[in-house]
């Protein structure tokens, strides 16, 4: 058979000619005609289906990229603006490294207010012994402690009625019978000689306690434990009282020429629980104990801070009645609320003293009210030329228990818990 001829421009063939081609061919030889004509095309087409989904989805990214990295771009400029500098990383570090130490110290500090000396180191947590003595020397060194805070701001009461009664009664002898008033210049005479004599007037008796221990009497183990406990922590109370007036009144050795005039009475029950009309001492207020305000109908006002005792801190409201020049009014309540110094010697007593700084005073409530020298109560005071006033005020005192928890008695733990705090 002869070899068919296939040169034939593809390219100048009409549709039908190319039929008639394809009509032509037979079988493989067909196919193979077909093959030639057909795949390529094939091929085109697929490269133009590729090539418009290469160009659609990069049209996509394109708009994507212009909103997504240009924002992005954006913060990541922002950053590098604000980034650390080099060496802030350590800087840092030391700061957060102070303010933990600060932390620190400031919980040290707290605990350090509530480590105080005590009258007694033999009854707290628990007496070292059985003995009823422990109580009564207590009670005693409860008392001598009031005399040397007396002594230390130079306090002195005016004078007794045993006194003025003396003197009243040398006057009206032979020496004075040709004396014009010779009894009231001799009692005035005294009374401004006492005034000139003090810094404060004040007695024993002006601080909550003192006639509890000079008449106390055993009654129980427990009891007496708890006793003592609570009046060491009014000593405290009382001893910072007493140390804001030898602070206002420094320097000053006349009630005349001293801010703070007189001491009426410190107690644990409201002021006017503390005095029966305007300086006279009520019985009551004289044998009321401190103790723990737990919830809020126990306080002695209401208070502002809301604070009972829980368990971080022990609350204890107090109350003061002062007789002060008007002058003098603000920087008391203010030298009460500063920070103060004692000494701590461990609560044995016997490791070397450390000072430490304590500031647990908050005023609650403050009231002032004239001075009627009309009154018995007051007739035999003198207090200069100074404009004075009565000033009565109710303070919260904050006691932080993990200061002095190691010697809280059970009795009195035990007690906190029955009553919520």
């Amino acid at each position: 058979m002869a070899k068919m001829n296939f040169n034939i421009d593809i390219s100048k063939l009409k549709l039908g000619d190319l039929l008639k081609v394809f009509q032509g061919f037979k079988g493989l030889q067909g196919l193979r005609m077909l093959s030639v004509l057909i795949w390529p095309g094939v091929i085109l087409l697929a490269c133009c289906g590729i090539l418009t989904a290469a160009w659609l989805m990069g049209n996509s990214l394109k708009q994507k990229a212009n909103k997504e990295s240009v924002p992005m771009g954006n913060l990541i400029k922002g950053m590098l603006k604000t980034s650390p500098a080099v060496g802030q990383v350590e800087v840092e570090k030391r700061y957060q490294e102070a303010y933990q130490q600060d932390v620190n110290l400031i919980k040290q500090l707290t605990v350090q207010t509530t480590e105080r000396e005590l009258l007694s180191y033999d009854i707290f947590p628990k007496p070292k012994d059985t003995s009823t003595l422990l109580f009564t020397r207590f009670g005693s060194r409860y008392c001598q402690a009031i005399d040397s805070l007396l002594a230390r701001v130079n306090a002195r009461d005016c004078p007794s009625a045993e006194e003025l009664s003396a003197a009243q009664q040398a006057a009206s002898g032979p020496g004075f019978a040709r004396l014009s008033g010779g009894a009231s210049r001799i009692v005035e005479e005294i009374c401004q000689a006492r005034a000139k004599s003090a810094s404060v007037y004040a007695n024993p008796q002006s601080a909550s306690g003192y006639d509890f221990w000079q008449g106390y009497q055993y009654a129980s183990m427990d009891d007496s434990i708890k006793d003592c406990w609570y009046w060491q922590i009014g000593y405290w109370i009382i001893e910072d009282v007493f140390t804001t007036v030898g602070k206002i009144n420094d320097g000053s050795n006349s009630v005349f020429s001293s801010p703070v005039k007189r001491i009426v009475r410190i107690g644990f029950v409201t002021p006017d629980a503390l005095v029966s009309g305007f300086g006279g001492v009520s019985d009551k207020g004289s044998q009321e104990k401190p103790k723990y305000v737990t919830k809020p109908e126990e306080q002695l006002t209401e208070s502002f801070t809301g604070r009972v005792s829980n368990d971080e801190i022990d609350v204890v409201h107090f109350s003061a009645v002062m007789i002060v020049s008007s002058k003098a009014i603000i920087p008391f309540m203010r030298e009460l609320c500063s920070s103060k110094e004692h000494k701590f010697m461990g609560f044995t007593g016997q490791e070397p003293a450390k000072v430490f700084k304590h500031n647990q005073i908050t005023v609650m409530e403050s009231r002032v009210r004239p001075v009627d020298m009309t009154l018995k109560s007051s007739k035999d005071y003198r207090y200069g030329s100074d404009s004075v006033v009565q000033v009565e005020i109710v303070c919260e005192y904050i006691f932080n228990k993990n200061g002095y928890g190691a010697i809280k008695p059970e009795q009195v733990k035990i007690q906190a818990v029955k009553t919520g705090g």
